[in-house]
């Protein structure tokens, strides 16, 4: 029987306004003669570590960024804060989780950083929205790693049998969560805002994994998880 729901959060719980976090970026590095494509390789690199809970603040985190740009005092906070303002949260996903709370724990399960996923959930007034919230910064691990799904199984005292993990990826989330012996859900749905390159790119090498790694239901929209769910009982 299933007992808890965990959701992924970019792209599942999450959309995301990538191009205009990118515009806001490029407009706050300007007056530091960088551009989106200087800063961002080295951010995402710096990010992973943040993320990991390798680097333990922001501050450390753009400071390190600084010396490798041989930049100093980049506007972090104003980065950071476009960065977070660019997570939107449909309302229909919200209603999704309150339905499925009805009858089942639920839980966020994201490789993100711990302040930035609560800060956005307080912008919409949702820190109360789910049961648990297990972020690899804190854990001190990120997904695919073992370690984040036996956090998220022993934060809501379910067994591997009875949860459920939805994210639109699958090599990096539900191959590991599978692995670990809990039931997956593989949100198959495109990325909203990013470039379209970006999205073949990525579509293709989850088409490529999707032949030789079943999960265990599919869906277009997250609306459908409540149906299948009830199924999987």
């Amino acid at each position: 029987m299933i007992k808890a729901v965990f959701f992924d959060w970019g792209h599942t719980f999450t959309s995301s306004g990538f191009i205009e976090a990118k515009e806001k970026v490029e407009n706050l590095l300007k007056p530091h003669n960088l551009t989106w494509d200087d800063f961002y390789p080295y951010f995402r690199n710096l990010y992973q570590l943040r993320s990991s809970g390798k680097i333990k603040s922001d501050e450390e985190m753009f400071n390190l960024l600084g010396k490798i740009l041989r930049k100093e005092n980049l506007p972090f906070e104003r980065i950071i804060k476009a960065m977070i303002d660019s997570h939107i949260i449909p309302q229909e996903n919200i209603e999704v989780v309150k339905e499925i709370k009805k009858n089942y724990k639920v839980g966020l399960l994201t490789n993100n950083v711990q302040e930035w996923v609560e800060k956005v959930l307080k912008n919409y007034g949702l820190e109360d929205l789910f049961d648990a919230l297990i972020v690899s910064s804190k854990v001190g691990a990120r997904k695919p790693e073992a370690q984040i799904f036996y956090f998220a199984l022993k934060s809501l005292s379910v067994k591997p049998e009875e949860t459920v993990f939805i994210s639109d990826e699958l090599s990096e989330d539900l191959i590991g969560a599978k692995g670990c012996g809990i039931r997956t859900i593989w949100l198959d749905t495109e990325y909203g805002s990013e470039p379209k390159e970006d999205q073949d790119k990525w579509k293709k090498k989850e088409r490529e994994i999707a032949k030789v790694f079943k999960p265990d239901a599919i869906i277009k929209n997250l609306k459908e998880v409540i149906t299948v769910i009830k199924t999987k009982q």
